[in-house]
């Protein structure tokens, strides 16, 4: 029987969601949609969120910690959704932001639809990211997909996440490198940070093996992500502790699921099935990861890998319970100073 606090959170999502297009007729068009949840949260858009009208709150309170921000990924259900029924849901359950699929036309308007949710609401909902796949059998070493989702970050705030995969093994490190600074530069021309993304099965399966590139172009802007799925798709979770030892100066994002104590190898479904769950699922212990994420130095929020996942309303209720419980218990919390 689930719990309370889960039953209170998925209905409210539920009724933000059912009730979003008629609310969102009645708000005048020139309200950005940040400002239209306020409209109807009854929140003023220029007061801190959780005051209302007049009151203050008192330097002198005490302010209680936050657990650390969880965002999730554009998919899992939520790319079968409107981008509004989107962030209405992911606001509704507390969520902090989202991570935003940007290879190709129709993912590209789809962002901008996010970022219009984003746009001067640092701290309420943020798109954290765009991630762009990039396959050498199918694009070759153009950075026409790359360049074009950098203009559309231009400006907002959110990374540019990376990822190459190269199953005929023809192109050489010397023209990967070379594809990498051609993207770092023109992003770092339109302020956009760039995160290299390790994925299981591709150039980079680990953030050890992602670590070299971004130590050979030492950019501050040129950082790499470490995801727990990943990790242990690849075999590494019992080395959890060296890869942020070696790789927290240069870690711009973090990424967690649920996952089983033992990898399913039997095959690539089997595999993804074992190490991509909701956050209360699997028997994987996620503490000791969360406490090597607090004692990193790492003070941004988190990701969750929501691939292949179905029915977001519900799994994205439970997962965001148990996150936030996990938080408290291994002192995981947002950084006071951000907001």
């Amino acid at each position: 029987m689930r719990s309370m606090p889960h039953l209170a959170r998925l209905l409210a999502a539920l009724f933000a969601l059912a009730l979003g297009p008629a609310c969102s007729e009645q708000v005048p068009k020139s309200l950005n949609a940040g400002e239209v949840a306020d409209r109807e949260s009854g929140h003023d858009s220029d007061l801190a969120p959780g005051v209302a009208g007049s009151t203050a709150v008192s330097s002198a309170d005490p302010v209680e910690p936050e657990p650390r921000s969880l965002y999730p990924f554009s998919f899992g259900g939520l790319e079968d959704l409107s981008v509004d029924e989107s962030v209405r849901l992911l606001k509704g359950l507390d969520f902090g932001g989202v991570a935003v699929e940007a290879r190709g036309a129709a993912a590209l308007d789809r962002l901008t639809e996010y970022l219009r949710w984003s746009e001067g609401r640092v701290g309420d909902f943020d798109v954290v990211a765009a991630f762009l796949a990039h396959r050498f059998d199918r694009y070759g070493l153009s950075d026409a997909g790359h360049m074009a989702a950098i203009d559309r970050l231009a400006g907002t705030g959110a990374d540019l996440w990376v990822y190459f995969r190269d199953d005929d093994e023809t192109v050489t490190q010397g023209e990967l490198t070379s594809l990498v600074q051609r993207i770092l530069d023109y992003a770092i021309a339109k302020e956009v940070r760039v995160v290299l993304y390790p994925h299981y099965n591709n150039i980079y399966p680990t953030a050890e093996d992602a670590l070299a590139l971004v130590e050979e172009i030492d950019h501050p802007s040129f950082g790499l992500a470490v995801n727990l799925t990943h990790e242990l798709q690849s075999q590494r979770g019992d080395l959890l502790a060296r890869t942020f030892n070696s790789a927290e100066h240069r870690i711009f994002a973090v990424i967690v699921s649920g996952a089983d104590k033992v990898l399913n190898t039997s095959s690539n479904a089997a595999r993804l099935g074992s190490t991509i769950m909701s956050l209360d699922e699997g028997e994987y212990d996620l503490r000791p990861f969360m406490k090597l994420i607090a004692s990193s130095g790492y003070k941004g929020p988190i990701g969750f890998l929501n691939f292949k996942l179905s029915n977001p309303e519900d799994y994205l209720a439970r997962t965001i319970e148990r996150w936030n419980e996990l938080c408290m218990e291994v002192g995981l919390y947002n950084d006071p100073a951000s907001h």
